[in-house]
């Protein structure tokens, strides 16, 4: 990939405790030295949810869940302003 691409790898270790934070669509692979668990978590920024909606009937599978929880997020926060503004009457 070097040669051809100029992409190179890094090789990081990680210790107990330490979190890693992979860039969305950054491609990586893990080598396990010991037994593990991993935890992944899939975030949307709130500045790519209008990408997300223009462009979602091209977008992967996860990209739809992650669609799906954005209105979830989104119907919650408008449920949620509703109940204060009553509470002002």
């Amino acid at each position: 990939l070097r040669e051809e691409w100029g992409v190179s790898g890094w090789t990081l270790l990680q210790f107990l405790g330490d979190a890693v934070l992979v860039p969305a669509g950054a491609p990586h692979q893990v080598q396990s030295l010991t037994s593990t668990i991993s935890v992944e978590q899939r975030f949307l920024s709130p500045e790519n949810i209008t990408h997300l909606r223009d462009h979602g009937t091209h977008l992967p599978r996860a990209a739809h869940q992650l669609r799906a929880q954005v209105d979830a997020m989104i119907l919650s926060a408008v449920q949620e302003a509703l109940e204060v503004l009553q509470g002002c009457k």
